[in-house]
C-alpha cells in the first residue's frame, strides 16, 4: 500500500524516503523488522506530519487554512452556502463524523517499541519528543470535537476490553495532554539544532501549542461553566496560568529563535508570511510545510485561487469592524458605509485603516498577478461571477496572495504547479495567547512584549484600552467583557485573520451571540458598477446580504447541542459506555 506524505523541508529532498513511500504501513510491520535504529523512529513519527492543517488536506476548497473558518463556521468568513453549525441544521450521524482512533493507535504502537531500539540516547530523543507532540495534537483535535472521549494509554486490538471504556473527562485528557507537551519541550530539540530547521518540529512548536491547548480549556471552562458543556470542578485559572507559563518560557532571552518578522515595510510584511515559498529563515515560523512541484502531489493550487478566483470564500463585515483607524482608534465602517459606496468604500478603508486589512482583502489597483499570464489589477469585487469564482460579499479574500508566482492569475493554466508554502505555528500566535491568558487572569498584560510587537510590524500605534463607541455595549459576546479583553479578542481576530482559529475561539468563548439571530454582511453595494440585470441582495442599510433568502431569521444556533459534535450512534450501539453529547 502506498502511502503518500506532504513532505516538509528537508523530509522532501531526501532521496532516500523513496523507499518509505512504498513500504507497508508502520503499525503492520512485525517487531522483528523494524525498530532498530533511531532512523526507524525518525521513519515512523514522518507519518504523522500530514496531519497538520496546509493547503491540501483541510475542506477548504483550494485555499487550504486560509478558507479553512468559512466551511467549518465562522462569523468573519462565509462559503456560497450558510454553515449548518451556525444555523443549528446539523443532523446525526450513524459512523465517521471525525470519530477516529487511527492515529491515537499508531502513536501508541511507538511508546509500546521505541524502547526497542539500540541506539545511543542523543540520537532517539527527538523522534520520542515527536511522539508524545503527536499524541498531544491528535487528542486535543478529539476533545476539540467531542469534549470527553476515552483516553487509551495502549494500542488496541479487536479484543481488547478497553474498547467499551467509557469517556474520560476533558478535563482529565486536557491534563495528559499538557504532560505530553512537557514530555515534548523536554525532549525535542531547539529550533536551531532541528534537523531540516522550521520544517520539523522542535520545543518552539511544542510550547507554542501547549499555550493553544491551555488558553482553549482555560476559556472553554471560563465560559462553559455551569452549562452543560463545561466540566464541574474544572480550575479555568490553572490552564490559564499553563499558557501563560508556555509563553512566558519562550520568551526567554536568547534562550529560543523566535522573533516578529518585519522588514520595515507595514504594508507588505504581514502578507509576506503567507505568500512565500520559502519561509526557512523566518524567525517567526516556527513550523511550516514546505511544498516542492516536482513532486506531482507535493504542490496546490492555492495562487490560482487567492489571486483569480475565490473558491466561493468570502470575508465579511463581521471581520472588517475589527481593524481600526490607523491612528489606533475604533473606525465607525457603517457610518462610512452611509456616505462612501463600492469600490470607493474599499478604497477608503484601505487609505483610513490598519494595514493588515489592505493584506487580507483586495482594494481597487492591487496587481492581482503579473507574470506570464500578463498582469491585472484588481477593479471590483467578483459579485457578477459564478462558480468558483464568485464573491458573496463584496469583501473578496486576498491573504496570501503573491502577483509575481508563476500560477497567480491561472498563468500556468489549472495545475497544481504552486509552491506557496504553509504556515502551521507562529510566534505571533503565542504572544495573542499570552496577552489573553494574562487578562483573563486578571493579571497586568506586558504588551510591549506581545501584542505591541505585532502592531509596531504592522505600521500602527501600541495597544490601548478603549471604550468602541460602534460597539453595543456587551452585546457582542452576550455577557459582561471587561474593554480590554474586548481589545485583546479584536486584535486577535485582526493578526490572525482567516487562518483557521475564529472557529475555535467563538467555540471557546461561548459566543454564538456573535451570529445568532444574524446574517453575515457585505460592503455597501453600489449597482452602477455591475450589470443592471445584476441580482445582488442587500439589506436596508445597502450592504450586501447573501444570506437573505436561506437566513430569513439568521443563523438559527443551537447554543444547548452545537458546541460539540454527535458521537455516531453506532459507536453507542457498540459500547453502551459511551453517553451521546448534549442535545444530540
Amino acid at each position: 500500500m502506498k502511502k503518500i506524505i506532504l513532505f516538509f523541508g528537508l523530509i522532501a529532498l531526501l532521496a532516500s524516503c523513496s523507499d518509505f513511500l512504498d513500504r507497508e504501513p508502520l503499525d503492520q510491520i512485525s517487531t522483528e523488522q523494524y525498530w532498530k535504529s533511531a532512523r526507524d523512529l525518525e521513519n515512523y513519527t514522518l507519518q504523522f506530519y500530514p496531519n497538520f492543517p496546509t493547503f491540501r488536506n483541510v475542506s477548504a476548497g483550494y485555499l487550504g487554512t486560509i478558507g479553512w473558518d468559512a466551511f467549518r463556521g465562522s462569523d468573519h468568513q462565509i462559503f456560497q452556502t450558510p454553515s449548518t453549525q451556525l444555523n443549528g441544521t446539523r443532523t446525526i450521524v450513524q459512523s465517521g463524523g471525525g470519530w477516529n482512533w487511527d492515529n491515537i493507535r499508531s502513536v501508541n504502537i511507538f511508546f509500546e517499541n521505541y524502547r526497542k531500539v539500540e541506539d545511543i540516547p542523543v540520537n532517539v530523543q527527538h523522534f520520542i519528543g515527536e511522539a508524545h507532540f503527536f499524541k498531544a495534537w491528535f487528542y486535543f483535535d478529539l476533545v476539540r470535537q467531542f469534549g470527553d472521549v476515552p483516553w487509551y494509554s495502549k494500542s488496541l486490538q479487536m479484543d481488547s476490553p478497553e474498547l467499551f471504556n467509557a469517556r474520560t473527562p476533558r478535563t482529565q485528557v486536557i491534563d495528559s495532554v499538557l504532560w505530553h507537551l512537557d514530555k515534548a519541550v523536554e525532549n525535542l530539540k531547539f529550533l536551531k539544532d532541528a534537523n531540516g530547521g522550521n520544517n520539523r518540529l522542535s520545543k518552539e512548536a511544542a510550547l507554542i501549542f501547549k499555550s493553544r491547548v491551555a488558553l482553549f480549556e482555560g476559556t472553554w471552562q471560563k465560559y462553559h461553566a455551569g452549562t452543560a458543556f463545561g466540566t464541574s470542578g474544572a480550575n479555568a485559572s490553572k490552564y490559564l496560568q499553563a499558557a501563560v507559563d508556555a509563553v512566558t518560557e519562550l520568551m526567554t532571552p536568547n534562550k529560543y529563535k523566535v522573533g516578529i518578522f518585519s522588514s520595515g515595510l507595514p504594508g507588505e510584511d504581514y502578507n509576506k508570511l503567507f505568500s512565500s515559498t520559502n519561509l526557512s529563515s523566518n524567525t517567526e515560523v516556527v513550523l511550516w510545510c514546505k511544498f516542492d512541484k516536482t513532486q506531482t502531489t507535493f504542490s496546490h493550487n492555492f495562487q490560482q485561487f487567492i489571486t483569480g478566483r475565490t473558491s466561493q470564500v468570502s470575508v465579511t463585515m463581521e471581520l472588517v469592524k475589527n481593524y481600526l483607524g490607523k491612528d489606533g482608534n475604533p473606525y465607525d465602517y457603517l457610518a462610512v458605509a452611509n456616505t462612501t459606496k463600492g469600490t470607493a468604500f474599499l478604497s477608503k478603508i484601505a487609505n483610513d485603516c490598519d494595514p493588515r486589512l489592505a493584506q487580507v482583502i483586495w482594494t481597487p489597483g492591487q496587481v492581482q498577478w503579473d507574470n506570464t499570464a500578463g498582469k491585472v489589477l484588481f477593479t471590483k469585487p467578483y459579485l457578477d461571477k459564478s462558480g468558483e469564482v464568485k464573491n458573496h460579499t463584496g469583501f473578496q479574500l486576498r491573504k496570501g496572495a503573491d502577483p509575481k508566482d508563476p500560477t497567480a492569475g491561472d498563468a500556468q493554466g489549472f495545475s497544481t504547479g504552486c509552491e506557496t508554502g504553509a504556515v502551521i505555528f507562529r510566534y505571533a500566535e503565542a504572544l495573542l495567547n499570552y496577552a489573553e491568558a494574562q487578562a483573563e487572569l486578571g493579571l497586568p498584560v506586558d504588551y510591549s512584549k506581545s501584542i505591541n510587537l505585532l502592531r509596531k510590524r504592522a505600521g500602527m500605534p501600541d495597544f490601548k484600552v478603549v471604550a468602541d463607541p460602534t460597539r453595543t455595549t456587551y452585546a457582542d459576546f452576550g455577557y459582561p467583557l471587561s474593554d480590554e479583553l474586548q481589545e485583546i479578542r479584536r486584535e486577535r481576530a485582526v493578526e490572525l485573520a482567516c487562518e483557521g482559529f475564529r472557529f475555535d475561539d467563538w467555540r471557546r468563548w461561548r459566543a454564538h451571540n456573535l451570529f445568532s439571530g444574524k446574517r453575515p454582511k457585505g460592503f455597501p453595494y453600489l449597482k452602477s458598477e455591475y450589470a443592471p440585470n445584476l441580482v445582488v441582495l442587500t439589506d436596508v442599510n445597502n450592504l450586501v446580504d447573501a444570506f437573505q433568502k436561506s437566513l430569513a431569521n439568521g443563523y438559527q444556533f443551537n447554543a444547548a447541542r452545537d458546541y460539540l459534535n454527535c458521537i455516531p450512534t453506532n459507536e453507542i450501539t457498540l459500547n453502551p459506555a459511551l453517553v451521546q453529547n448534549p442535545g444530540w
